[in-house]
């Protein structure tokens, strides 16, 4: 996967994900972030790899009651932020 793939991929799940109730989310966008996650980190995108990461590990957290949906939003936001800092042209280096 190219980082433009990457980019294109991880705009796509997030459009996935709901405004709230993230208790919710299908396990298939979970496993999708994990595999984007992989795929960050084969192409050196270290901060994007984190963010992924802690993603995920939040919303596993939270579909078993252990966090709160501003918790998940925060990384959510985090996430987008990056995706869109990748979209205008910018690198690795935010």
């Amino acid at each position: 996967m190219t980082v433009d793939e990457l980019e294109v991929k991880l705009d796509a799940v997030l459009k996935e994900m709901p405004p709230s109730g993230f208790d919710a989310v299908a396990d298939t966008v979970i496993a999708d972030l994990d595999a984007c996650a992989g795929c960050a980190g084969e192409l050196g995108m270290k901060s994007c790899k984190q963010l992924l990461e802690n993603l995920t590990a939040a919303l596993k957290t939270r579909k078993t009651g252990g966090n709160t949906d501003e918790s998940v939003q925060l990384r959510v936001t985090a996430l987008d932020f990056y995706v869109k800092k990748l979209q205008s042209g910018s690198t690795e280096d935010l």
